[in-house]
């Protein structure tokens, strides 16, 4: 299992700057939590090496993440939109990084099998997109980043524009993927409820900058100011701003 460390990372934007500092226990999913426009996809983005640091670190297991391309980071990535290549059929998705990774054809054959059967879509491999529901189209992204045994998944709101009661349905799975293969994760998002529904921790981000975390009882029971506290939609602080 692996550890993610966010050491005084840093990103200055022309109307914005990231300056976060975090830390991800080796099996444990963090909730990354804030209003839209803080900064939480960039933070994702910084832990995948998509975006080039102008200080501080990322580190996996104590090994800096400096100069690591994002191919070399073993890190899987969930975005709000899914992604899928329109004109692959399921399996050719959900195999893509596999194939890229020069797999044989009957491992990865095996290995797309079990994915999409993790996502309850059996069977689904000779599929398109365009013929799957939006949930549906979810789970393959999802099975597309857990095919490949990744040691740190990331997810970017990955349900938001689903309806209620699937998005529940989908929390549940990827709580039940994420402790069933002790991947390390990190999951974005601006909603309380579905904070509180999937992290084993919670990471409150607000301007650029993480301001607190805990565990999600201990952070909606005690923010620790009034602009987490407006936020978390609670009354009480334990600072002032």
């Amino acid at each position: 299992m692996t550890k993610v460390e966010l050491r005084g990372a840093t990103k200055t934007f022309v109307e914005a700057r990231i300056d976060a500092s975090l830390s991800v226990e080796p099996g444990r999913q963090l909730v990354l939590l804030g209003p839209s426009g803080c900064g939480k996809t960039t933070v994702l983005a910084m832990i995948a090496g998509l975006v080039q640091l102008d200080s501080g670190d990322v580190v996996f297991n104590d090994r800096s993440m400096r100069g690591v391309p994002p191919e070399s980071r073993d890190a899987a990535m969930v975005f709000q939109a899914h992604a899928l290549f329109p004109f692959r059929t399921v399996g050719e998705n959900v195999g893509y990084g596999l194939k890229i990774r020069k797999m044989p054809a009957k491992e990865r054959e095996r290995r797309t099998t079990e994915a999409l059967a993790t996502v309850q879509l059996e069977g689904y491999e000779e599929r398109w997109p365009s013929e799957l529901s939006g949930g549906e189209r979810q789970r393959v992204a999802l099975a597309r980043a857990v095919v490949v045994q990744p040691r740190v998944l990331l997810l970017d709101e990955p349900f938001s524009s689903l309806d209620p009661q699937l998005r529940s349905e989908l929390q549940q799975m990827i709580r039940r993927i994420q402790q069933d293969h002790k991947i390390t994760s990190v999951f974005v998002t601006h909603d309380r409820d579905e904070a509180q529904a999937v992290g084993d921790d919670l990471a409150v981000m607000i301007q650029g900058e993480i301001r607190q975390v805990g565990t999600p009882a201990a952070v909606f029971a005690n923010p620790v100011d009034h602009q987490v506290a407006s936020f978390l939609g609670t009354c009480s602080a334990q600072a002032s701003p």
